[in-house]
């Protein structure tokens, strides 16, 4: 059960705030995860959405469990480049965990035992997140020398 609990932990830390309000809010969290999805955005000082309720019909034993499985997509032996992906991923709606970030930031030696910091997205997102990934690499998000970026106050 703590392992579970440390999983839930170290996704949610990697999810977007917006991800984890949107998840809160559409109240299909198991009771684990709702309390650890709410811990992180109370750590991140951020006010937690008002919870909907629930028809009186609906209890939680005839709630279905959805379980999220996460497959990791990529491995990195700089954590900063795991972070990098996952950011690009999530700005293009695509949930997204570093996982083993923390444990090989600081010495090489462990970093390469784990195999580096890894990034995961759930399941049903995978083929999306290749794209993004290959997009990524090919350098179809560079910026020109001279581009644009927009008002600077944005």
């Amino acid at each position: 059960m703590a392992d579970l609990r440390e999983d839930l932990i170290e996704a949610f830390r990697g999810f977007s705030d917006e991800y984890i309000r949107e998840r809160l809010q559409a109240d299909d969290l198991t009771e684990a995860a709702r309390g650890v999805a709410e811990l992180e955005l109370i750590g991140r000082g951020i006010d937690l959405p008002r919870r909907q309720p629930t028809p009186a019909a609906e209890s939680s034993a005839e709630r279905t469990v959805m379980r999220v499985e996460f497959i990791t997509i990529a491995r990195f032996l700089i954590p900063m480049d795991a972070h990098i992906l996952r950011g690009r991923l999530e700005a293009e709606g695509i949930p997204a965990i570093v996982a083993d970030g923390n444990l090989t930031q600081t010495n090489t030696l462990l970093s390469v035992a784990v195999g580096g910091a890894r990034v995961q997205v759930p399941v049903p997102y995978v083929a999306e997140a290749m794209g993004v990934m290959a997009a990524l690499r090919s350098g179809a998000f560079v910026l020109g020398e001279n581009e644009d970026l927009g008002p600077a106050d944005q």
